[in-house]
């Protein structure tokens, strides 16, 4: 027998069935075509990704091109948008080319810090140096650092006796620039303070390039960094680390930076100290006036004493009087007094 044919006549049904499937698949491929197609609301530049899940659930990712930051729904990509965290991003990067403090350190290894002493006569001054803490390593100017990379060799430094570099007493701050966690350009500050009682605090301050927020916590500062929200303690200082540390090796005191040594109490040690040699003067000159006229002062004193006698007999007196009155005083039962009957 021959082979039946491939093709065969179909009824009116069957071609309804045909139509039917081919829309469908239509209907498929364009929901496949939606699926794939990029959002009129995303900006330009930033990367759409669609994964489409075992269970048929499609998943969509929108990952922004400065951050690389991933987000899930739209909600989330046009608060991000809002809240300009992509500009924070890109003036962070550009205030930090352009800040005088860390472009003119950029030279200075990952590692090192910088180093705030007081010093000069009058602890007037303050000097700079930099310092490697893995092998306790200090050297006070920018050629001593690079001589110390490129051949392992410590040059001496001399501050003609004017900075104590083996005590903690006169360190003003302890500079890191760019510290691990948050974006270039932003300066961790360890301040140091004296307090009235001798001892030395260290605060942390986290300086943001882009308007000078300072914050006292790291998780604060990353805070900032992902939302843009300041914490309650964060603040603004009047002149700014990167004004306050641009100088080389060393320079006048600056005057925000006078009351972590505490000078103002010593000031005022000073002012009580002159107060008692006043006293100790005068004390002397009367002492001098008395030894030149005896017989004066012998009268002097016996009125003084008299007038004292009369002073405590009048408090004796005033305190005989009260016991008296205190002993004469009826107290009298605490109610109503009780009722009398009819005579």
């Amino acid at each position: 027998m021959g082979k039946s044919p491939s093709f065969g006549i179909l009824d009116d049904n069957d071609c309804d069935e045909l139509k039917s499937s081919d829309e469908s698949t239509k209907n498929l491929q364009s929901d496949d075509d939606d699926v794939d197609d990029r959002p009129g609301w995303l900006p330009d530049g930033w990367i759409m990704e669609v994964y489409l899940g075992d269970d048929g659930t499609i998943y969509r990712y929108y990952i922004c091109p400065v951050s690389g930051r991933t987000f899930t729904m739209k909600s989330e990509v046009l608060h991000y948008l809002f809240s300009e965290m992509d500009q924070c991003f890109t003036e962070s990067k550009n205030r930090a080319v352009g800040s005088n403090l860390t472009r003119t350190h950029e030279w200075l290894p990952k590692g090192w810090l910088v180093e705030i002493r007081a010093g000069g006569d009058n602890m007037d001054k303050m000097y700079k140096f930099y310092v490697y803490p893995p092998n306790r390593v200090r050297l006070f100017s920018k050629d001593d650092v690079l001589l110390y990379i490129k051949e392992m060799k410590i040059s001496g430094f001399d501050t003609d006796g004017q900075c104590n570099t083996s005590t903690q007493e006169n360190i003003l701050a302890i500079l890191e620039f760019n510290p691990e966690g948050l974006p270039q350009g932003w300066v961790k500050e360890v301040v140091f303070r004296k307090t009235h009682t001798g001892r030395i605090r260290r605060d942390r301050h986290y300086t943001d390039p882009i308007k000078s927020y300072v914050f006292r916590t790291k998780r604060s500062a990353a805070l900032y960094v992902e939302t843009g929200k300041v914490t309650i303690r964060a603040f603004v200082q009047k002149t700014s680390v990167h004004e306050v540390y641009s100088f080389e090796k060393f320079t006048h005191l600056h005057e925000s930076l006078q009351k972590r040594l505490n000078l103002g109490r010593t000031n005022q040690l000073r002012t009580q100290s002159s107060k008692l040699q006043k006293l100790s003067l005068k004390e002397g000159i009367l002492s001098d006036d008395q030894s030149s006229s005896s017989d004066g002062d012998s009268d002097y004193s016996d009125t003084l004493q008299e007038a004292g006698q009369k002073k405590v007999n009048h408090v004796k007196a005033t305190l005989k009087g009260k016991e008296v009155m205190a002993s004469t005083t009826i107290k009298r039962p605490r109610g109503r007094p009780p009722k009398r009957g009819n005579a």
